[in-house]
């Protein structure tokens, strides 16, 4: 197999300080996307692969040539249905709080058992090694690490892989975060190609891990992106790191023929937003402040500022290889983009 893993050591470095240079990312972004791609093609060979959607930023930024930003985890959805029609479990239909709660309970212990196993079966088929697939389990807290409740959604799976660089103090890590959620829509969606940067560069390398997934429209990430910047902002203390990529994210598709439509598709709209109310239903979230005539995705007072280092230390640094416009030019942007969505009738 030509695979950018079995090079010798100097010319794997080559081909990612090649890519890298070309992209204007740093070096273990390029090596990351390879493993990104590698777990991907992995996860959709699995036996719940019929069922997986690739969602978020992550994958417009693989699916199509619209976000121009390195995108270091996995966000999945695994369709409802599969429970329904392959594992038969009838509170798979959520009809009631009940049976959203034991969804919740058999997804993550799905995830956990039968996907986790089968993914590192997967990595290991295709010839890779110097990896480790875990299961997050617990989380950081003040007083040590804390069990995740046995009915949390999403679930979430490590893959760390041995990187052909020395350790840092940097934030693009040896480790991907899989994100899976029994929860998410499962459409509209797009059949999409994906491959490694890696190859984009040096076609004769990484070819057999191009793969075709199922991955959500951009018109719909647009909108899910709108309505999680909105009902962040609805919290005392909002999530601020790497937060602006969300802002970055929704400025790329602003101007898309798939962000025209979003705003253009009220069933669409209607549907996301109702989607979120009943499936996630979190409790600092007012869900009627998503739609247009009050939804405010604009970032305010301590939050802008801090939403102003984040894009100007972490995103423009390393992660947006495209060119990046300054940050109170975005910040216009996002202000176009919000006059847009108060024009839309539901």
């Amino acid at each position: 197999m030509s695979l950018w893993r079995n090079l010798t050591a100097s010319e794997r470095l080559a081909a990612v300080q090649t890519t890298a240079a070309g992209k204007n990312i740093e070096d273990r972004a390029v090596e990351k996307d390879w493993w990104v791609t590698a777990v991907l093609k992995a996860l959709f060979n699995t036996s719940c692969r019929d069922y997986l959607l690739f969602k978020g930023g992550t994958s417009i930024s693989k699916g199509w040539p619209i976000i121009e930003r390195f995108s270091e985890d996995i966000d999945l959805s695994l369709g409802r249905q599969y429970f329904l029609d392959v594992l038969g479990l009838q509170y798979a239909a959520a009809g009631n709080n009940t049976q959203l709660k034991n969804l919740r309970k058999a997804s993550r212990k799905f995830i956990h058992g039968t996907l986790s196993q089968e993914l590192g079966q997967q990595l290991t088929e295709m010839g890779l090694t110097g990896f480790t697939v875990s299961n997050q389990t617990t989380v950081p807290t003040a007083e040590g690490p804390k069990p995740i409740d046995a009915d949390s959604d999403p679930t979430v799976i490590q893959v760390t892989y041995d990187s052909i660089f020395p350790a840092y103090e940097g934030d693009i890590l040896p480790s991907i975060k899989i994100e899976i959620s029994c929860l998410s829509m499962s459409e509209p969606f797009e059949e999409k190609s994906i491959t490694t940067l890696i190859h984009d560069r040096f076609p004769e390398l990484d070819q057999e891990l191009s793969t075709i997934i199922r991955i959500v429209t951009p018109a719909r990430t647009f909108l899910e992106k709108a309505f999680l910047l909105n009902e962040e902002f609805q919290k005392e203390q909002p999530r601020l790191r790497r937060m602006s990529r969300h802002l970055y994210d929704l400025e790329k598709l602003m101007d898309t023929d798939y962000g025209k439509a979003a705003l253009q598709d009220a069933d669409l709209y209607r549907a996301i937003v109702e989607h979120r109310r009943k499936f996630y239903h979190l409790g600092y979230v007012n869900y009627d402040l998503d739609y247009p005539s009050v939804i405010d995705f604009i970032p305010k007072g301590k939050t802008l500022e801090a939403f102003r280092r984040d894009y100007n230390d972490n995103m423009v640094s390393g992660y947006i290889y495209g060119a990046a416009m300054p940050f109170d030019t975005l910040i216009r942007r996002i202000e176009e983009l919000q006059t847009r969505f108060r024009r839309v009738a539901i």
